[in-house]
């Protein structure tokens, strides 16, 4: 039986009238089922599951009228026409017949015309059926894999977003999806100087499609930050990764910030989402930072800027981020709530998370009970202004006994290098896999970040730490060294690292040397100012840092030289400010500490 022929149960208890049937039936290519009677009728219905059922009426046992009856009280998933083929003519017939369950009615004798006619029409209509009923399993089919891929997918990506940077006690954040996945992506971790970077990224769409084109951002995100990469560096990398895997027409605005209480320093990059804000204690706007590179994974590497503005900030305030979705969202009359909406919803609050009820509470009533169009994100960051934060370091007592055996390792990167390779990450992401190392990450971070920028800040490029402190300063300080790093021709710097054991103790020993010119040191050394003390500048705080994280600091040379000596123990280290407590320092006996210098 071919795809388009039709099994057709005739029911008649005269032979002649089913033959003729039959014939008709059987020469348009459909294969045909006999039944006599209407119990008949109904036995085969059952075993056979024909498609189109002609019926007579007046039958012995059962008649048609009570045998459509019980047919059509059958359960079934598809529709089978009954046509009632009957010599009864009368109206009241007819009628009784179709209320019976039947779809048509033939009055015989009938011509072979109309009989053929007959069912190639219905032929017609039970091929749609079938064609109905395959669609619609296809479309059970889908809808099942979809709910499936959704459980996966909600499952990973629930996995891959919800990392504990997000509940950092600085961190307030909502994100809601137009559909069951959000193309908004946030992530947040702490950086091994305690920096927070945090990453508000927009994908264009949303649902499935959306989320997975900003999927690939989280891996490279927490991995370099965690590796202690510059923001400029992760942005890179971000555009990078994303231009090799989306197609053309996919891209992820996105916004990155590293806010660096320490050094009261909030850096942003911001490439396709709405203005960041930075919003003082009485709710006034300090900082905006609008738009000033394309979306990720539009520019190929060499049209790609991962450049950023970075601002001191000296009074306390809250950073935000958001997507389009929020600024785009529409209220019943079609008004968008804008970055003036977010401004003004948090102006008037007071403290981080009244600001951040009042942003969410204001987005919610100009939606008026309606969903957003669009996935609808932010992000809030406290930023205190807190000069007497402990930075502390969970370092346990290294667990080996006996003699430690000693490692060292030597480094020196020439100019080329140092124009491409962001040495501290990659540097420090080879000393901390020594096992006696990891977990003293952070302190070596801030000791080891703080020695070779000194080196290559103002040993090879020359730069004054003292322009910090102007007006704009951070951003001329940073335009100044990028643009001195570009022409660099000339220069080394040396890097050694001596992992060994003194009595009882392991130490780490560091030393950094560079080929500038270096500085007087003595003078440095009997000006107060230089160790920090009172310093409300924007420069200067890492020498107090690195002083009570290292157990002696030594300069020598023309001052371009400095070795410092590392205790592998427990320690508390306290920020420097007006009235430093020095942590407990650890000595060999060698003789008394000497002051470093830091400028």
């Amino acid at each position: 039986m071919s795809s388009h022929s039709l099994s057709i149960l005739i029911v008649d208890d005269t032979p002649t009238n089913a033959k003729q049937l039959e014939a008709v039936a059987r020469k348009l290519g459909h294969h045909t089922i006999l039944a006599g009677n209407g119990e008949e009728a109904i036995a085969r219905f059952q075993s056979e599951q024909p498609d189109l059922i002609f019926l007579d009426i007046m039958m012995p046992v059962m008649d048609g009228i009570t045998a459509a009856r019980h047919i059509r009280a059958l359960p079934s998933e598809k529709w089978t026409p009954i046509v009632f083929f009957s010599a009864l003519d009368q109206m009241q017939d007819i009628v009784r017949g179709l209320e019976a369950g039947g779809d048509d009615y033939i009055v015989k004798p009938a011509s072979l015309h109309i009989l053929r006619a007959k069912i190639n029409s219905y032929a017609r209509m039970l091929s749609l059926q079938r064609e109905a009923r395959a669609n619609a399993e296809e479309l059970r089919n889908w809808r099942m894999d979809a709910e499936e891929q959704s459980r996966l997918g909600a499952h990973v990506m629930s996995r891959l977003t919800d990392a504990s940077g997000l509940r950092d006690p600085m961190i307030r954040h909502f994100n809601m999806p137009a559909e069951t996945f959000s193309g908004d992506l946030l992530c947040a971790a702490r950086a091994p100087g305690e920096v927070l970077n945090v990453l508000l990224a927009d994908a264009a769409g949303h649902g499935l499609a959306a989320a997975l084109s900003a999927m690939p951002l989280t891996q490279a995100f927490y991995s370099m930050t965690a590796k202690g990469f510059p923001l400029p560096s992760i942005a890179e990398e971000l555009n990078r990764k994303l231009k090799s895997i989306l197609p053309p027409d996919r891209f992820v605005a996105a916004t990155l910030a590293a806010i660096d209480v320490r050094n009261q320093t909030v850096e942003v990059w911001n490439g396709g989402n709405p203005d960041a804000l930075f919003l003082n204690a009485r709710g006034e706007v300090a900082m905006q930072w609008a738009s000033n590179h394309p979306p990720l994974g539009i520019l190929p590497d060499k049209l790609f800027s991962g450049m950023t503005e970075t601002v001191v900030f000296h009074e306390p305030g809250d950073l935000v981020l958001c997507s389009d979705g929020l600024t785009e969202a529409e209220n019943p009359a079609g008004g968008w709530f804008s970055i003036d909406g977010v401004r003004d919803a948090m102006s008037q609050a007071r403290g981080s998370e009244a600001r951040f009820s009042s942003l969410l509470q204001g987005v919610m009533d100009h939606l008026g009970g309606h969903p957003g169009r669009d996935d609808i994100s932010a992000l809030l960051v406290s930023v205190p202004i807190d000069r007497r934060r402990q930075i502390r370091f969970d370092t346990p007592t290294p667990s080996h006994q006996g003699h430690l055996a000693e490692w060292r390792l030597d480094l020196s990167y020439g100019a080329q290098e140092l124009r491409y390779i962001d040495v501290v990450p990659a540097v420090l992401g080879f000393v901390t896999q020594i096992q006696a190392l990891k977990a003293h990450q952070g302190a070596l971070f801030l000791i080891f970040s703080e020695l070779f920028n000194n080196a290559l800040d103002h040993g090879l490029l020359g730069l004054d730490s003292a322009t910090k402190s102007w007006i704009g300063g951070f951003e001329l300080y940073m335009r100044q060294r990028g643009e001195r790093l570009a022409k660099l021709r000339t220069g080394r710097i040396d890097i050694a690292f001596q992992l060994h054991q003194i009595d009882s103790r392991a130490v780490l020993d560091i030393s950094m040397t560079d080929t500038g010119p270096g500085f007087d040191f003595e003078k440095r050394l009997n000006n107060p100012d230089a160790l920090g003390a009172g310093n409300e500048l924007a420069y200067g705080r890492g020498i107090a840092l690195v002083k009570n994280l290292c157990g002696q600091v030594v300069y020598s040379g023309n001052g371009n030289k400095v070795w410092v000596r590392y205790v592998v123990s427990d320690l508390i280290v306290e920020s420097e400010e007006a009235e430093v407590e020095t942590a407990t320092q650890h000595s060999d006996g060698a003789g008394d500490d000497t002051d470093l210098v830091m400028f």
